[in-house]
């Protein structure tokens, strides 16, 4: 498999395992794999940027601080490494050898091609702001669709319903870990009196 960009998101979309596969024969150099995930962070904040500038909030929210490129940058950098640790020990725990390098690989890939699903979402939001919302839920599906597919084929494991109970559970320890550090910096809001 090689072309361009295109060629290969056609094949992400029609047999993602094979295109996990082709990706991580590549063997890309290190700091080529950083460098895809610092791009992914970047498209993802300014599509974020530009949903915020497009449909404004009335009341400063998670959206508009993560449009605020010196807190969202960073954060969507940390999202692209705690995802990838994610697939690497999902994907061990299942009796995988998967590399936290290959998965940095497939999931800095995998944001590149939600960055798209973005700007379609962004373009709807102007035009037809309903097929806005339909193409967010497509894309949620189109995440966890191409993510377990990806760790499968990472890790060389069959049961993509093993894999996604790995991922879920992964997800889940991620969150909690997460908002116990966030609790622990001062940095969830306390709630108000009335």
């Amino acid at each position: 498999m090689a072309g361009p960009a295109a060629t290969i998101l056609i094949q992400t979309l029609r047999d993602p395992q094979a295109t996990a596969r082709w990706l991580i024969a590549q063997d890309v150099p290190m700091s080529v794999r950083w460098m895809a995930a610092l791009l992914a962070a970047i498209l993802s904040m300014i599509g974020l940027m530009l949903a915020v500038l497009i449909s404004p909030e009335t009341e400063p929210s998670i959206f508009t601080a993560l449009a605020d490129p010196w807190f969202g940058l960073p954060v969507q950098v940390v999202s692209i490494l705690l995802l990838s640790v994610v697939v690497t020990v999902a994907g061990r725990v299942q009796g995988g050898q998967g590399r936290f390098a290959d998965a940095l690989l497939l999931v800095s890939w995998l944001e590149l091609v939600m960055a798209i699903a973005q700007a379609l979402q962004l373009v709807a939001l102007v035009i037809l702001p309903p097929l806005s919302a339909l193409i967010s839920m497509a894309s949620l599906v189109l995440f966890l669709w191409l993510m377990v597919h990806f760790t499968a084929a990472l890790h060389g494991i069959a049961a993509l319903g093993r894999v996604l109970l790995a991922l879920v559970a992964g997800f889940v320890a991620v969150v909690v870990l997460v908002a116990i550090v966030a609790g622990i910096l001062g940095l969830v809001p306390q709630p108000t009196g009335p």
